[in-house]
């Protein structure tokens, strides 16, 4: 089952700019991300291989 993976940048308390990633739990799909996540627009996916993951991107 793929995980969903979603990406975004954010300001810390110093003002410096961090890259966030986020994980998804297998089997949360894409719409129920962007309800949480509105600000967010790379979604990319994890999808199992063997022992690993693969990763794909997307828009």
């Amino acid at each position: 089952m793929t995980r969903r993976v979603v990406e975004h940048k954010y300001k810390g308390t110093d003002n410096e700019v961090l890259q966030v990633i986020t994980i998804f739990e297998e089997g949360i799909n894409k719409q129920d991300i962007k309800k949480m996540n509105t600000f967010t627009k790379k979604f990319n996916t994890l999808i199992p291989s063997g022992n690993r993951y693969e990763w794909k991107r997307s828009g």
